[in-house]
This record gives C-alpha cells, sequence and structure tokens, in this order.
C-alpha cells in the first residue's frame, strides 16, 4: 500500500488557512484538494496523525468549501447547484457522525436552514441538543437563530425558541451573553410578534442589571442598553418611561448624536400623546422645550424656534435652564413667525372648547 506521510493536521490546517484568504467563488481548486485528500484517507492512502478526529475535521471543511462557494454561485448567478448541496449535506452529517461538536451541527442547521429546508435545521439542532443536554451557551444560540427563521404566525416556532432561551438561563442566569444574543433578534421580532415584548424588557433590564457595577466588563455598553430599553418603551407606547430611560442612557454617555435623535422622537411621540389625551399646557409646554433644547443642540434653529416660541408666555414658564436659548430665538423671531404663533395659540384656545 502506498502511504504518503505528510502531517494531516498540516494539510488541514494549510487548506483553512488559504480559505480564509480566498474568495468564495474561487474555492473550486481548494474543493478539489479536500476532495482529493478525503479520497487518500477513506482508501488509507495517507497515514494521519491524529486518527478520526483529523478525519471529521476535513469533511467538515469539504462541507463548509461547498456550501459557501455555492451560496456565493447562487448569490452572483442566482442558480445553485443541487448535486454540491446534497455532496456537502453527506460531508457534514459524516463529520458529525465521527465526532459530534457543536461547531458541526451548528453549521449543519446553518446550511440547511440557508438551503431553505428550515424543518430539517431546526430537527438538526435539536437532535444535538438531546444527544449532549445542551449548555447555556448551546441552548441560547439555538433560541437565537430558532427565533430568526420564525415569523409572526409561526407561534409553535416561536414557542421552540421561548423554551430553549428560558432553559438557558434556567441553566446560566447571569450569561450576559445569552440576553444579549437573543435581543438582537427580539428587536425587530417585536414589530411582527408584540407577544416577545415581555422578553424583550427581560433582556435588557438583566442585561443593565448584569452592567450597573462600575468594574462589570459590560459596563462600557450601559448606556446603549438604557437606548434600547427606549426604543421598546417607544414600540410599547409607554412614552413616559421611554422618557425616563433615554435620560438615563444621555447621563451616561453624554450628549451622543445617537442618543439625542432617539430623545428627539420620543419627545415628537409623547406630544402627540399629550395632545391625544388633551393632558394640561403645563406638561406640553415641558415636553416643547425639552424638544426645542434638542432640536438646537443638533443643530436645527428652526425647528428650536417653533418648539421654543409656541406658547405666547413662553418666557414666564421656559425652565431657568434653557433661558439663554429661548432669548436666542425669542429676539431672532420674524414677523412671519409671530403671526404663525398667533394664530397657533388662537387655534389652541378655541379647541379647549370642543
Amino acid at each position: 500500500m502506498n502511504q504518503e506521510k505528510p502531517l494531516f493536521s498540516e494539510a488541514i490546517s494549510e487548506l483553512w488557512a488559504r480559505k480564509e484568504i480566498t474568495g468564495r467563488r474561487e474555492y473550486g481548486p481548494l474543493i478539489k484538494e479536500a476532495e482529493v485528500l478525503l479520497q487518500k484517507c477513506t482508501q488509507n492512502e495517507v497515514v494521519m496523525d491524529r486518527g478520526d478526529e483529523s478525519l471529521s475535521e476535513l469533511y467538515f471543511l469539504t462541507a463548509e468549501l461547498l456550501f459557501y462557494n455555492d451560496l456565493a454561485v447562487k448569490t452572483a448567478t442566482h442558480a445553485k447547484s443541487f448535486a454540491n448541496e446534497a455532496k456537502a449535506l453527506e460531508y457534514y452529517n459524516k463529520a458529525i457522525e465521527i465526532q459530534d461538536k457543536e461547531e458541526y451541527s451548528y453549521e449543519l442547521w446553518n446550511f440547511l436552514c440557508t438551503a431553505g429546508h428550515k424543518d430539517e435545521g431546526i430537527a438538526a439542532l435539536e437532535n444535538f441538543i438531546e444527544r449532549t443536554g445542551g449548555t447555556a451557551k448551546v441552548l441560547s444560540r439555538a433560541a437565537e437563530d430558532i427565533l430568526m427563521y420564525a415569523d409572526s404566525e409561526d407561534t409553535a416556532t416561536i414557542k421552540k425558541s421561548l423554551d430553549y432561551f428560558y432553559s438557558a438561563i434556567e441553566k446560566e442566569p447571569d450569561r450576559y451573553d445569552t440576553y444579549l444574543s437573543y435581543w438582537t433578534d427580539l428587536e425587530e421580532a417585536v414589530d411582527v410578534c408584540p407577544q416577545l415584548f415581555k422578553e424583550a424588557l427581560l433582556c435588557i433590564n438583566k442585561m443593565i442589571e448584569l452592567s450597573l457595577p462600575k468594574d462589570s466588563e459590560n459596563h462600557d455598553t450601559l448606556g446603549i442598553r438604557y437606548f434600547d430599553l427606549t426604543t421598546i418603551y417607544i414600540k410599547m407606547e409607554e412614552y413616559e418611561k421611554a422618557l425616563q430611560s433615554v435620560k438615563k442612557g444621555l447621563a451616561i454617555c453624554g450628549d451622543s448624536d445617537y442618543g439625542i435623535r432617539l430623545m428627539i422622537k420620543v419627545l415628537n411621540n409623547r406630544i402627540k400623546y399629550l395632545r391625544k389625551e388633551r393632558k394640561s399646557d403645563k406638561e406640553l409646554a415641558k415636553t416643547f422645550f425639552d424638544l426645542a433644547h434638542c432640536y438646537h443642540i443638533t443643530g436645527q434653529p428652526e425647528l428650536a424656534a417653533k418648539y421654543y416660541l409656541a406658547f405666547h408666555n413662553a418666557k414666564d414658564i421656559v425652565p431657568q435652564k434653557y433661558m439663554n436659548e429661548y432669548f436666542l430665538y425669542k429676539e431672532k423671531e420674524s414677523f412671519l413667525m409671530k403671526t404663525k404663533r398667533l394664530l397657533w395659540n388662537i387655534f389652541n384656545s378655541i379647541r379647549k372648547f370642543f
């Protein structure tokens, strides 16, 4: 028997390295080399320095090359190779059969879902969890990715995702990454699945809790977490809570562009709410002045003037902290602006009688 004696692990490492620097559409030569090496292994022409573990890795590498090459070709030409897809599936399964690694099962799931076989992908992930019991990391990853492929009417898939999420936090209740990874999908999912607001609030509030100690490794993102909480409160139309959370975020991050833009969004929504509920002018005025200040510091003078000068008695009710800004716009107030403001106040006065 003709036995070549390269260090098998080095051969695989070289293929991995070349994969990293090669465009996916140019994987063809790498695929051929990997399949030739596989053939030699299965025919006992290569002495392997790590036994079956190396063979499993080679199957996995070849499957990855086929999968991502086919994905790149599909993106470019809107066509895929069913033969390559079948071979990739075969190689993934052989890799898992030899060595039952989390990474292999996860990539098999990714491959199946990307190829349009969502149910088979979920089944592959579930089978791995059943075989291994699943760590918090595996369970949270399953929860996140299953949710990614669910739609608003797919209640069974959503429930499956939630079951894995709660199982993950039961195993490790203080694992920050579990909440963060799930939140990244919940942020958009709540737009079509409002039943997930509970989990969204759970994730963000837990991340805030885990970030509060100043020596926490997550403390630097605490302000962002308050902004995340604000976005959820906006979607829930809880504008008072949104206002409090965005203020906490700004207190930590300073007048960040994102934070101020978020504050503007909250205040605009709050104004609509106050008008709809016919709240007092005092509450409305305070919101107007806060909004005017935001427009002022973001370089939007016309909007700042609009909200600072909306009330005929503004000088008497503008908070002291905004007084200098108010007088700045008051002095520049044009005749047209005065007329508009007068008409606006007349309209508000008339509205009160109806």
